[in-house]
């Protein structure tokens, strides 16, 4: 994925949606984002904040409208076309899905290795994320070692190692105490510093404290 007009939006979604035996999940959603840009997508329960990401991120596939990335039309790319798009991608689920099997630096390592990359390279990519973050000191910690802050800041470091020009986060503060949740967006907007593209779909008004973030306000809709 790969963005070469500074003037195309590097996500844009041009009244976008899923129609599913003739009902519409939500109303078409248009917006769009350049690079490097903090945008949070506020709105009411089933406004389609969610189904917005899915859809960016190709977890959904749109029937009506055109979702777009780096200029690309991405409502008939197959799963390998998706997949080679995704991994210019780090994604936040509303669960962080951590494996409690494996330790904090495994999960990390995970979508590096994914990418293909070899263990040692996927390793060193992964303490490094951890360490921007700052949790490098829990790399050898289980899941079930960390707080509930700790291990949505681990999900941080998991989107960003492979370096990825777009952060999608869906609802990352929702279980989340007000320091801990103030962190986290401050976290994220770290990353957008890097000339990241960042998207926070949230309930929440909270915005991060060390960049500008655009709020856009979705209407409507059954999700």
């Amino acid at each position: 994925m790969v963005s070469n007009g500074v003037n195309i939006p590097l996500v844009e979604l041009i009244n976008a949606g899923i129609e599913i035996n003739g009902e519409r999940l939500s109303a078409g959603i248009t917006f769009n984002v350049t690079r490097g840009e903090f945008v949070c997508l506020h709105g009411p329960t089933g406004s389609g904040k969610s189904l917005a990401l899915a859809m960016i991120a190709g977890i959904l596939r749109p029937t009506f409208g055109e979702v777009r990335v780096a200029g690309d039309c991405l409502n008939n790319f197959d799963e390998r076309e998706m997949a080679i798009v995704r991994r210019s991608m780090g994604i936040m689920m509303q669960e962080c899905l951590l494996l409690d099997n494996r330790t904090i630096l495994e999960n990390v390592m995970l979508p590096s290795l994914a990418a293909e990359e070899s263990y040692g390279k996927a390793r060193m990519a992964a303490m490094n994320a951890l360490d921007k973050c700052g949790i490098a000191d829990l790399a050898q910690s289980r899941p079930h070692d960390l707080s509930a802050g700790q291990k949505q800041i681990a999900s941080v470091a998991r989107a960003i190692v492979n370096d990825p020009l777009l952060v999608l986060a869906d609802e990352p503060c929702a279980h989340l105490d007000a320091d801990n949740a103030q962190h986290l967006m401050d976290l994220l907007g770290e990353v957008s510093l890097s000339n990241v593209s960042v998207i926070v779909a949230s309930h929440l008004q909270l915005n991060p404290s060390n960049v500008v973030c655009r709020p856009i306000m979705l209407q409507g809709g059954l999700r």
